[in-house]
């Protein structure tokens, strides 16, 4: 009997826990933590210790930053090469159509010289005619007139040169011929400069000892002048001529070696070396008109 009961109890023992578990777990999710636990099971730590590179790494590594930095330097230094390359020939550009504005200032000046030369020597052969004859008068006012109450000087177009001094940009001239042919130029250029201040000079001082002979007003005189011919009334006498038509004669000589000087040995040199640098700079540059 108590061998009995005693069986009995360990049975009800020994099943207590499966019902346990029955009641705790509700019926449907033992399979999920089942299958959270083999989860858990396979889960591994990380690894803490790393793997240490090889030296072979770290150099490509290097060699990869390295080429990158390069690459990037060489390619900023070919864009402002572009850059500026483009910049050069828009200054030679822009000094080409300067300079072809030169060419047709000298052509201008070296016209104007040939013909005030010409009315230079008519002036230099009627001073010595006796200038108490009329005729001689008439033909003194108006050679006056015509020949020594206007001048021409060069004046160059140097605004590109100008720029390039100004800006520092004279750098950007990468070609050293280039560079001593602007030079060049610019240098020619102020010589014309420095003549043409020995004929402005003699042409004021001419113009003054006129003023001082003759009596201009006259052409504002219809008595004299009429429809742009002059009048058969004589015209009055030059003041003081025995004492300063002689000076005026010398002083116009002078004027006229400095005006021929002026025009044969600047401006047509010029305008020869002028036409030449075009077509220099054109080829040098390939740049079309």
């Amino acid at each position: 009997m108590t061998n009995n009961i005693d069986e009995d109890l360990l049975a009800d023992q020994g099943n207590q826990p499966e019902k346990q578990l029955e009641e705790i777990i509700p019926e449907g999710e033992t399979h999920t933590i089942s299958q959270e636990t083999k989860n858990m099971e396979v889960h591994h730590h990380p690894d803490l210790h790393h793997r240490q590179k090889k030296w072979k790494e770290y150099f490509l590594e290097f060699l990869m930053i390295f080429l990158a930095v390069t690459l990037g330097f060489i390619a900023e230094n070919l864009r402002e090469h572009i850059t500026e390359r483009a910049k050069e020939k828009q200054y030679i550009a822009g000094f080409i159509r300067n300079v072809k504005d030169d060419t047709a200032t000298l052509h201008h000046v070296i016209e104007f010289d040939k013909h005030q030369i010409k009315g230079i020597d008519s002036m230099l052969k009627l001073l010595h005619a006796n200038m108490a004859i009329d005729s001689n008068r008439k033909s003194f006012y108006y050679i006056a007139i015509e020949y020594f109450y206007n001048s021409s000087l060069f004046k160059s177009n140097d605004a590109t040169l100008q720029q390039l001094k100004s800006t520092g940009d004279y750098r950007l001239i990468e070609k050293d011929h280039v560079v001593d042919s602007l030079t060049k130029y610019d240098a020619d250029i102020h010589s014309i400069y420095n003549q043409g201040d020995y004929y402005e000079v003699y042409f004021k001082d001419i113009l003054s000892r006129l003023d001082e002979l003759t009596d201009m007003t006259v052409f504002m005189d219809t008595s004299f002048i009429k429809n742009g011919k002059m009048t058969t009334k004589p015209l009055p006498l030059l003041r003081d001529a025995n004492g300063k038509l002689p000076t005026l004669i010398n002083k116009i000589f002078d004027f006229r070696i400095i005006t021929s000087s002026y025009e044969e040995n600047f401006l047509k040199p010029q305008l020869e070396d002028s036409k030449k640098l075009i077509s220099f700079l054109k080829e040098e540059y390939d740049i079309k008109d």
